[in-house]
């Protein structure tokens, strides 16, 4: 939000998870009330995705509150706040659904699922330092 009001001329685009967007979802409200010209792409896995991913490769796959038993509406949510908001669903032309998403003026919401199991590099492993990053590669080749 912050780098769309300091460079209004340029489209802002935010990529987060379900889980994240969940920690500050009161913030829609504030891109709104300031017109924020910031594009927030939901990559909803319906988890808290580091989380889960940190369980899988370091906890033997026990999964504990890791995983929402209820599918989120963010589209919704974000209507809600007064924001344009987008689901692509299965199927769906992503490319022109993308297209109207940015020519909104102003705040908008695309929410997108994704499977649970889709993980991100680079992670940092539990209990380490932000300078022991592990990568796609290392991901596999780990044994915890």
């Amino acid at each position: 939000i912050g780098a769309s009001l300091a460079f209004p001329e340029r489209p802002v685009v935010l990529f987060t998870g379900d889980g994240s967007l969940q920690m500050n979802i009161q913030e829609l409200a504030t891109a709104v009330e300031q017109q924020a010209n910031v594009k927030i792409i939901v990559m909803n896995n319906n988890s808290l995705g580091l989380v889960r991913q940190q369980q899988n490769l370091f906890y033997g796959k026990h999964y504990f509150a890791s995983d929402f038993r209820i599918d989120i509406d963010f589209a919704a949510i974000a209507r809600g706040f007064g924001m344009a908001a987008y689901n692509a669903e299965s199927g769906c032309n992503l490319a022109a659904l993308l297209e109207e998403a940015f020519a909104e003026n102003g705040p908008c919401l695309i929410n997108v699922p994704i499977a649970k199991e889709e993980e991100v590099y680079p992670m940092v492993p539990p209990g380490a330092s932000n300078s022991i990053m592990l990568g796609g590669y290392h991901a596999e080749k780990c044994k915890c």
